[in-house]
């Protein structure tokens, strides 16, 4: 975890985490929410929510929403 304090000055920090760290952490987090903070919760909500986007590898393919985008086949003749 790399922790930076924002350029603005109001207190703010950059955390930066790879990805190992974030399942390290936000499982745990996750796993006792009852006894959590507000923060730390939000904190795992997020952290859970990076993990997920990492994995996401779509792409819209050009074109699907317009008169050039490929036709389905079709099953009647």
């Amino acid at each position: 975890m790399d922790v930076k304090r924002s350029n603005e000055g109001h207190g703010e920090y950059i955390l930066t985490f790879d990805k190992d760290e974030i399942e390290d952490l936000a499982d745990p987090v996750m796993g006792k929410a009852a006894q959590m903070s507000r923060s730390l919760l939000d904190l795992g909500y997020v952290l859970r929510e990076a993990k997920y986007a990492m994995r996401d590898n779509f792409r819209q393919p050009p074109h699907a929403f317009n008169e050039q985008a490929p036709k389905q086949p079709s099953v009647e003749d």
